[in-house]
């Protein structure tokens, strides 16, 4: 539990019972909801037994669906400014690091450089884990860097999604540098991407329908040949977890976009055997629009390596 009005101390991990002594001091209420979506069987069972034994055994739980993630749908302006720290975090650990990628440079070599200077600016972990993705790797949308070594090559296209953890807020980024002398289609699918991505951040405000927003990026990459490469979603809230509300996506349910929202916009085409383009922002839904809340260079030179 955080919450910065209550101070909860808990000695030999008995956290139900100190849940339970907590109610019975503020009551007890008769019904108590807890989040389904999050709560294990166990973790109801022993708050109902602690309950039994502090007195409160009529105190009825109540499972509830989404009570919290729908009300983190909308940032307060604290939450907007540890978005932006975070956010701050993770750009400066990119641009460290920046110097390292390199041919003959391993993804675990980049992935742990991140998280130590993501670390070393305050932030307490990686959002999640970072995914870094050498040549043909950068061609699957959610790979994951693991324990065998992969090198950089030269003339390949090398993709770092991350983020940082600061004060419980998450940021996530990414993207696609190009390494050397890359292709001809990779230069394309990479102007196409970036194209499709600044289309649906100017098409951001309130109003418009999480819906919406994915089918202008998705248009952009469709009308360019490329529409069968683009499988996920154009993006996600963040927030204290790294995917929260709203979906934006194909697949998701219609909403409405609200001042105060944060969401990533991340379009991508994928190429099997050749590689990939994903390029992620983070946006701030405002009362007249957006503001884009990352600020590193995402242009094909900018992002052109030799």
């Amino acid at each position: 539990m955080e919450a910065p009005w209550l101070k909860i101390v808990v000695r030999d991990g008995k956290m139900p019972m100190a849940l339970a002594q907590m109610v019975v001091a503020a009551g007890p209420p008769k019904r108590i909801g807890f989040e389904a979506n999050f709560t294990t069987v166990g973790q109801v069972d022993a708050l109902k037994r602690a309950l039994t034994e502090a007195g409160a055994a009529k105190v009825e739980l109540v499972p509830l669906e989404n009570v919290m993630t729908n009300i983190r749908r909308i940032k307060d302006d604290r939450e907007v400014e540890l978005t932006r720290k975070s956010i701050e975090i993770a750009q400066e650990a990119f641009t460290a690091i920046l110097p390292l990628v390199k041919v003959g440079q391993s993804e675990g070599y980049i992935a742990g450089s991140l998280i130590f200077e993501m670390k070393s600016r305050g932030a307490s972990e990686g959002s999640f884990p970072a995914i870094v993705a050498a040549g043909t790797n950068s061609s699957l949308p959610h790979y994951r860097t693991g324990d065998r070594e992969v090198l950089i090559k030269p003339d390949q296209p090398f993709l770092i999604d991350w983020g940082a953890m600061y004060r419980g807020y998450c940021s996530d980024l990414t993207r696609t540098l190009m390494i050397g002398q890359v292709g001809a289609r990779l230069k394309r699918i990479y102007k196409v991407v970036l194209e499709a991505q600044e289309a649906a951040i100017a098409f951001l405000r309130p109003g418009v329908s999480n819906l919406q927003a994915d089918r202008v990026a998705r248009g952009v990459i469709e009308k360019a040949g490329f529409g069968d490469y683009f499988g996920h979603g154009l993006g996600h809230g963040i927030g204290r977890a790294i995917h929260e509300l709203p979906q934006l996506g194909k697949h998701a349910k219609e909403e409405e976009l609200q001042p105060g929202m944060i969401v990533t916009v991340e379009p991508g085409i994928y190429l099997p055997g050749e590689g990939g383009v994903r390029i992620e922002d983070d946006v701030l839904i405002t009362h007249s629009g957006c503001e884009v809340l990352t600020t590193l260079d995402k242009s094909f030179e900018g992002c052109h390596l030799e």
